[in-house]
């Protein structure tokens, strides 16, 4: 009697059989596949626009610095006015904007859908600047502002009251008109893709051409 009680605790602590094990491994593979299905649905439809939320973050810190550099706009260290040129993706100015008591001419542009800074800074006695870009760096990609996005609009001192001369007309012919500049970036870190072109304005009040004190 004992022997066969023995027997069926044996026979009852046995594992799976093979059947029962094909049966798990089955269930197993499905699960694991609805979840990788469900994981690849959650990237396709919302990894992308974490992504470009994420790269977001990196232009408006890059428009911050434009847009600072752009209100600290003043007088050369040569004497020349403070802005060079004003043109819709192209836009010249004199700014110390690394704090050194040194103004740098910088000069930012659209290139290959992409906002460059190049920078220049003044040499001899008297002070004076070379021609070209000495150093040039991108500071914002994946600009995609077309040809009627201007990236610069320029605005007289009696903006916003007068509407119908601003914002001047470009290339701008008088710069000692301008007191404003408005910065407007269309984004998208691939067009080809949702979710759709961001865009980012900032204005700029040019603190050293101020003259309604």
């Amino acid at each position: 009697m004992m022997a066969k009680s023995i027997k069926k605790i044996f026979y009852s602590q046995k594992g799976l059989s093979l059947v029962e094990m094909l049966v798990a491994i089955a269930i197993f593979s499905l699960i694991l596949l609805g979840t990788l299905q469900l994981i690849k649905y959650i990237y396709k439809n919302y990894g992308y626009a974490m992504e470009q939320g994420l790269s977001l973050n990196d232009v408006q810190r890059g428009l911050k610095i434009l847009v600072n550099d752009i209100r600290g706009a003043r007088q050369a260290d040569s004497g020349a006015y403070a802005i060079v040129s004003a043109d819709e993706f192209d836009f010249i100015f004199y700014a110390d904007i690394d704090k050194d008591n040194i103004t740098e001419r910088v000069h930012y542009y659209l290139q290959n859908q992409a906002i460059k800074k190049g920078i220049t800074k003044p040499s001899g006695t008297p002070p004076s600047y070379p021609s070209e870009d000495q150093t040039t760096t991108t500071l914002i990609s994946h600009v995609i502002n077309t040809v009627s996005q201007p990236l610069f609009y320029f605005y007289n001192t009696n903006y916003p009251a007068d509407q119908v001369n601003n914002p001047l007309q470009v290339p701008v012919g008088s710069l000692d008109a301008i007191r404003m500049v408005k910065v407007d970036i269309y984004y998208n870190l691939n067009p080809y893709r949702a979710p759709d072109n961001v865009r980012l304005e900032s204005f700029a009040e040019m603190r050293n051409l101020k003259d309604n004190w």
